[in-house]
């Protein structure tokens, strides 16, 4: 996880096997492809350490490979992935040597698109693509109502919360993925990156958006008391003891963090989260 060459996935086996999510790294993700060869493949999000794993999947099988609808440029065009994601916040280049030489990431080719109107009976018909962005704009998670089982990708269920570390990221978004996810019938949840979850999920949910608000409120506090926002950053919005961290990767996480106060700061400009979701901010919020 820490090298963005993993993460959790999960494997359905239905009429036919499905693939999601399943980056277990350069050298096990082959052999898997290779013992076990799925018939479809799909991703959550472009996001490396959950999409890199799909160049291996032709060269083992014949599976058809599902991408997000709306990051198709992210996964087909390096110089987009550059522009609309580190080139934005001034780390293009570093960026670019670390996807392309330590990553591997090259353009993905003979993929089919997906969103939330997929038709899917071929493969598994009782999974459901509901879009969830935030995470990023065409994040989606998978839910399987006979089941009630959720695969939620990266939608902050996990130590760390919600990340929305990208200029693509949007809070109002996450916001509001998390608020339809909480309506669903739930009673497992398989996360990207926080393990298994059975019990208390709404709670967990609501852990979630408790996070956001509590984020806010204390860059309003940090901005009212003098700091900077390279202060702010400095001292760890998101990521602490960055001084630690060796390079090129603290130039990363000072990127996202950078980031993640600056999706906050302009949010915060336009009346903040209690402008849009003023249920947040009701009695038993802390």
């Amino acid at each position: 996880m820490a090298s963005f060459i993993s993460c959790s996935g999960m494997i359905i086996q239905a009429e036919k096997t499905v693939w999601i999510d399943m980056n277990m790294g350069p050298e096990d993700t082959p052999r898997l492809l290779e013992s076990q060869p799925p018939d479809a493949c799909f991703i959550t999000h472009y996001h490396l350490d959950h999409s890199i794993w799909t160049r291996h999947v032709k060269d083992y099988s014949n599976a058809a490979i599902y991408i997000p609808k709306a990051e198709e440029n992210y996964l087909i065009d390096l110089d987009f992935v550059i522009e609309n994601t580190a080139g934005v916040l001034g780390q293009g280049d570093l960026w670019r040597d670390f996807v392309v030489n330590s990553l591997g990431y090259r353009q993905l080719e003979g993929y089919h698109c997906h969103d939330a109107r997929t038709e899917l009976t071929q493969f598994v018909p009782q999974m459901v693509l509901i879009e969830t962005p935030g995470h990023s704009p065409g994040h989606t998670s998978f839910y399987f109502p006979d089941e009630k089982i959720l695969f939620s990708g990266d939608m902050g269920l996990d130590r760390f919360g919600p990340w929305y570390g990208w200029s693509d990221g949007s809070i109002l978004d996450f916001v509001e993925s998390i608020l339809k996810l909480l309506g669903l019938d739930i009673s497992l949840v398989l996360t990207s990156h926080g393990g298994v979850l059975k019990k208390d999920i709404k709670a967990q949910w609501k852990g979630c958006l408790e996070q956001l608000v509590h984020r806010e409120r204390k860059i309003v506090q940090q901005f009212e008391a003098g700091l900077s926002k390279e202060q702010i950053v400095a001292d760890g919005f998101f990521y602490k003891h960055k001084d630690k961290i060796k390079e090129p990767m603290r130039s990363f996480l000072n990127m996202w963090d950078r980031a993640m106060v600056t999706h906050h700061e302009e949010l915060i400009q336009q009346g903040g989260l209690v402008r849009f979701f003023p249920e947040l901010f009701s009695p038993g919020v802390p």
